[in-house]
């Protein structure tokens, strides 16, 4: 089975290559915290660690923590200098109150059982006078390239995968969190929301770049395997498809995305 922490780091590599507008969420979170670089910061969900090691680069000197419930992410923290990584549960963060100056949850509140809970257990362990950021991707990314991929894998067994799935964690909510509902847990939570918004979308300017993303996208968001021999027929699927679209319509390959910064006060 496909490391859903490589297929996300391949996403990454995605969207900062084929982005239309070079927004930076690491310099977006970071402007909308006001760091001065000697703040005590918890990164919750910390991932592949790019945000950390974003700061820890820029000279923050100040202790960084990350958390994440899967072992893999806090094996690659810990691999950071200076950072400190704890295997946790968002919703039981091992920390005492107020033990933070900012804190952060960067595309998170979506893979939480109870994303009001979570935020509320963010809002404990920062300080009084401190800040919070929470981030999320904007519910349309890159639809067209996902439906596509979803209906070619469907046709092989693969049904796209939930966020639990994915990352074989807990249950996810209901009705899923997005943007708007976000910044109504933020304001009730924290009194207010400061809402940062950035709307963008990936340029594809050639067939090989779309399906080198459908191909991320087959084994991430599907489940596909990577030695899976569906693997090679959804690619050919794909590749005929994607082709005849360029042939006809002659490119680029436009697909719209986005995220929002979200911000408390404590």
């Amino acid at each position: 089975m496909s490391n859903p922490l490589g297929l996300l780091a391949e996403q990454i590599a995605t969207h900062q290559q084929y982005s239309e507008h070079r927004f930076d969420l690491s310099t977006d979170v970071r402007t909308s915290l006001a760091l001065t670089g000697t703040e005590r910061l918890l990164d919750i969900g910390c991932g592949t660690g790019q945000f950390l090691r974003a700061l820890r680069d820029s000279g923050h000197r100040g202790a960084l923590v990350g958390t994440d419930i899967r072992p893999a992410a806090v094996d690659a923290v810990t691999a950071l200098d200076t950072v400190h990584a704890v295997h946790a549960d968002a919703l039981h963060l091992p920390f005492p109150d107020a033990e933070f100056d900012r804190a952060t949850a960067m595309h998170l509140l979506y893979y939480l059982p109870d994303p009001a809970a979570g935020l509320a257990e963010m809002h404990r362990v920062t300080r009084p006078g401190g800040r919070v950021a929470v981030t999320l991707n904007h519910t349309a990314t890159a639809p067209r390239l996902r439906a596509l991929v979803a209906e070619h894998a469907a046709r092989h067994g693969f049904a796209t995968r939930s966020a639990t799935q994915i990352w074989a964690s807990a249950p996810t909510t209901a009705t899923p969190v997005d943007v708007d509902a976000a910044a109504e847990l933020m304001r009730i939570e924290f009194g207010h929301a400061t809402v940062c918004r950035r709307d963008n979308a990936l340029i594809f300017p050639t067939p090989d770049s779309v399906l080198q993303y459908a191909d991320v996208l087959t084994r991430f968001a599907c489940g596909v395997p990577e030695d899976s021999p569906q693997r090679q027929q959804i690619a050919h699927s794909l590749s005929v498809e994607v082709r005849e679209w360029f042939a006809t319509h002659g490119g680029p390959w436009r697909d719209p995305k986005g995220y929002t910064v979200l911000i408390g006060d404590t």
